[in-house]
């Protein structure tokens, strides 16, 4: 077994390696046909000479599939890589979007909640958050929808709850609503939005549950938090935008704003009358764990009369019995039919899955298929999310070496990757993971944002060359000393160590040997046969595709099989270690971590 203190050596060697700039390259085909003029010698029909140049007259090689994948799953092996290579990429993605889901979190949150309330006799036992963790992480490993995961974390980011919050340790608090989110992946955008509205715990989190109509007498008036959040993250954001995300600017040079106090205040009227639907009386907490498994209900005594003036010149009538519910279809017609919603949201979405710093051509041509797939539909996240990954400043080589493209990969998706990649498996096929490392060392993991504003703004600009460029890195927010150590902490752990998740009991005083077959390791078999050192260059090819879609030069893959040679490899256990500490130094490179 690999000591820290030699880990320690080995990674001050990075220190030293300066990664040396590509020189200029003209690329012809795959998207690089600037200033080309292209003819055919038969009538071949309109385009089909074009697609000789561009990415669409290719069927993906390898590290063009390891790219794709990395921007539209949380995690693949090398099978996953042929499959693409084999079948294309729109093939894949429309696969994908076909998969139903395995299983719902709420039904398998109620299995293990019943496991322990048989297992302590205890009808009364409450359901921790421990349960929504492996509930989640069971869905992961087992699951084969991988674009509908990577697309519902995404709006885990941007539509955010947290179990930092007042849901006292509910697993279903987390579990129904990240259901929600895997329900809409691939559905409407104003249905996912009407079902987050409604969702008990948004109501909590925003503090809109038990929110009732003014009553000036008593200095009460209705809470903001939800109206206010409900525009500036989840639907127009701040500042008026063009179709292309670009800001409208005053004659003054200073951007419009979207929305004021005013219509905070007019939109806060809307979210009142709303509580649990359990509940026989107004302004009660929770009855009991599975409270939060309903939608909210409206009670239309506490909601606020009267007319509602919104956005754009938008009137919600004063109607006459009060109808809660027809107030809020209304006002969430209202923010979903805005034009900055289009642009905003699908620019969230490409940050999240492609690049951080997306053309304005690019947001664009997402935001016209979000504004119609092609068919007279409006918000059709399953077309969105096809546009983004098969959009050319996706998967063109020219964008590749631009160093403007890409973005920071996110902590949390390294550590699944890892389980993904090297199969981690467990003698059950059932699987326990609270995540507790992951967000120990980087802050990060399902629905533990420290705020409403996500782990990262969408906006962050880190301080120096980012900056100074008029360009964002969104998950620089969360990269810092602590962060940084703590990354290389947790490979250790989980690559060297091979300890790669965190299994405790799902209730007090559980036996060991009841989940002995729920303990994952993770499988590096199929590299140990290339640990050798006059075969370390195969080794070190293969983990560059399937971590790093082959982006890692040469002069840090010569650097790492240098290093590889100071460690002795005659033992099974020898040749593990080695292959090991390739992927723990792979993973630690800047070339691995800025995701292109």
């Amino acid at each position: 077994m690999l000591s820290k203190r030699t880990l320690i050596v080995v990674l001050a060697i990075w220190q030293y390696i300066y990664l040396i700039a590509q020189p200029d390259t003209l690329i012809l085909g795959y998207g690089g046909y600037s200033g080309v003029s292209i003819s055919a010698s038969s009538n071949v029909g309109p385009g089909s000479s074009e697609n000789t140049m561009n990415q669409d007259g290719f069927i993906p090689n390898e590290n063009a599939a390891s790219r794709f994948l990395s921007q539209a799953t949380l995690g693949y092996d090398y099978s996953d890589i042929i499959s693409v290579t084999e079948a294309g990429i729109e093939a894949w993605i429309e696969n994908q979007l076909t998969i139903p889901r395995s299983f719902t979190l709420e039904s398998k949150i109620r299995q293990y909640h019943k496991m322990v309330k048989d297992s302590t006799n205890t009808p009364t036992a409450g359901a921790g958050n421990r349960l929504w963790d492996y509930a989640w992480w069971q869905y992961l490993m087992t699951s084969q929808d991988d674009l509908r995961q990577r697309v519902a974390l995404a709006l885990s980011e941007m539509l955010v709850i947290s179990e930092n919050s007042a849901f006292n340790n509910n697993a279903y608090a987390m579990g129904v609503y990240y259901d929600k989110l895997l329900n809409h992946s691939f559905g409407n955008y104003r249905n996912l939005l009407r079902d987050v509205t409604y969702n008990p715990s948004m109501g909590i989190y925003l503090t809109y549950l038990n929110n009732p109509k003014a009553n000036p007498a008593l200095n009460q008036y209705p809470d903001e938090n939800y109206s206010r959040e409900l525009m500036q993250l989840f639907t127009i954001g701040t500042v008026m935008l063009n179709n292309d995300g670009s800001i409208i600017l005053d004659d003054n040079g200073l951007p419009v704003p979207s929305y004021d106090n005013e219509d905070i205040i007019e939109l806060s009227k809307i979210f009142t009358g709303l509580t649990w639907a359990d509940r026989t009386q107004w302004n009660r907490g929770a009855l009991n764990d599975t409270s939060y498994i309903a939608d909210m209900v409206m009670w239309n005594t506490w909601h606020e009369p009267g007319v509602k003036n919104l956005l754009n010149g938008f009137v919600v009538p004063n109607r006459n019995p009060v109808n809660g519910v027809a107030d809020i279809n209304d006002a969430l017609d209202n923010l979903f039919n805005h034009q900055n919603t289009p642009p905003f949201v699908c620019r969230f979405l490409i940050q999240r899955l492609v690049t951080s710093n997306p053309s304005p051509a690019f947001i664009n041509r997402v935001a016209n298929v979000f504004i119609n797939n092609g068919q007279g539909v409006r918000g059709d996240l399953a077309a969105v999310v096809k546009a983004i990954l098969l959009d050319p400043e996706a998967k063109s080589c020219e964008s590749g070496e631009n160093v403007e493209f890409g973005m920071l990969r996110e902590p949390f998706i390294r550590y699944v990757q890892i389980n993904k990649a090297f199969n981690a498996s467990t003698l059950s096929g059932n699987y326990r993971n609270d995540m507790s490392y992951i967000y120990q060392y980087t802050g990060q993991r399902p629905l533990t944002s420290p705020s409403v504003f996500n782990f990262f703004q969408q906006d962050y600009q880190p301080i120096g060359a980012v900056e100074e460029a008029g360009l964002v890195a969104p998950e620089f927010q969360i990269t810092d000393a602590q962060t940084i150590a703590g990354f290389i902490n947790g490979l250790y752990r989980w690559v060297i160590n091979g300890d790669i998740a965190d299994e405790y009991d799902l209730f007090s005083n559980e036996a060991d040997a009841n989940y002995t077959d729920e303990i994952s390791v993770i499988d590096v078999s199929g590299e140990t046969t290339y640990t050798d050192n006059d075969k370390l260059h195969i080794l070190m090819d293969r983990l560059n595709l399937l971590l790093s879609q082959g982006r890692v030069s040469d002069t840090s893959l010569n650097t790492i099989i240098n290093v590889l040679k100071e460690f002795p490899n005659t033992t099974v256990t020898e040749k593990q270690d080695r292959t090991k500490l390739a992927i723990y130094l792979l993973m630690t490179s800047p070339e691995y971590l800025i995701n292109r």
